[in-house]
């Protein structure tokens, strides 16, 4: 039995069979069954109307007057409205911090397209030439060589747009980590490999197997993240080695 539904886009080849499935998936979940105020539901229709206006509105000067007009005047209801709408994936709307709470995306694709503008294929995607004219041909060359980009060319291809947002977004996702001030860190776009020796690695070493599995595309690029992160905090990144297969982290200063 797959593990996966394969689909040839060509001819629809494996596309009815993973609608079946999902829909099987659907009807099995006892989540869907659950009563839903019709408050909410004109609160939700008038939050997806205003798509072909923007990609996002913000709770404060937006979302709220949307709930009170669906009679939903208190801010706590309509957060757990949204947490609802968010976990049926009919929008995203994250609330770790106040930054993320306050954006609530109701086109998940222009996410998508403005993420890729950063995490992509440098020699496919992006017009060196164009950076270098803007006076930004050091910081797209460090991106794209050494996975340590810049908030002057985050800036620059976001067109200034909900940077902070992003970045925390990125942050709270484990897409990036902090370098230092105003740089920061992509693992996903480390390129350079290291051929790892058997033994002779120094310091304290934590190894996982994987002998009846795979590890996932992009779950050491956020485990590594997450070490770089705390190895700044305690004052340790001064020595990192960093790889697309491979990192060497002080995680507390003195102790590799």
């Amino acid at each position: 039995t797959l593990i996966f539904f394969p689909i040839d886009n060509k001819d629809s080849l494996g596309i009815d069979q993973l609608r079946r499935a999902v829909e099987q998936c659907a009807r099995d979940d006892k989540s869907v069954l659950q009563e839903v105020s019709i408050r909410w539901m004109a609160f939700l229709d008038s939050i997806l109307s205003k798509r072909e206006e923007s990609a996002y509105l913000t709770f404060v000067d937006e979302v709220k007057a949307l709930g009170t007009n669906a009679r939903i005047p208190y801010a706590r209801e309509q957060i757990q409205a949204l947490a609802f709408f968010h976990a049926r994936g009919f929008l995203i709307h994250m609330t770790s911090t106040e930054i993320l709470k306050n954006i609530v995306v109701i086109n998940p694709q222009w996410l998508i397209d403005t993420l890729s503008k950063v995490i992509c294929d440098g020699n496919i995607h992006i017009d060196f030439q164009e950076f270098k004219t803007v006076g930004l041909a050091e910081d797209v060359i460090s991106t794209f060589e050494t996975a340590l980009t810049s908030r002057d060319f985050l800036e620059y291809v976001w067109k200034g747009e909900l940077v902070e947002f992003f970045i925390d977004l990125m942050k709270r996702t484990m897409l990036l980590s902090e370098w230092g001030r105003d740089s920061y860190l992509i693992p996903s776009l480390l390129r350079d490999t290291y051929m790892i020796p058997e033994t002779g690695i120094a310091g304290h070493r934590c190894v996982y197997y994987f002998s009846s599995g795979f590890l996932p595309n992009g779950v050491f690029q956020r485990l590594l993240c997450l070490c770089v992160e705390l190895s700044s905090r305690n004052g340790g990144n001064t020595n990192l080695k960093l790889y697309e297969n491979f990192a060497s982290i002080e995680l507390d200063q003195g102790s590799p």
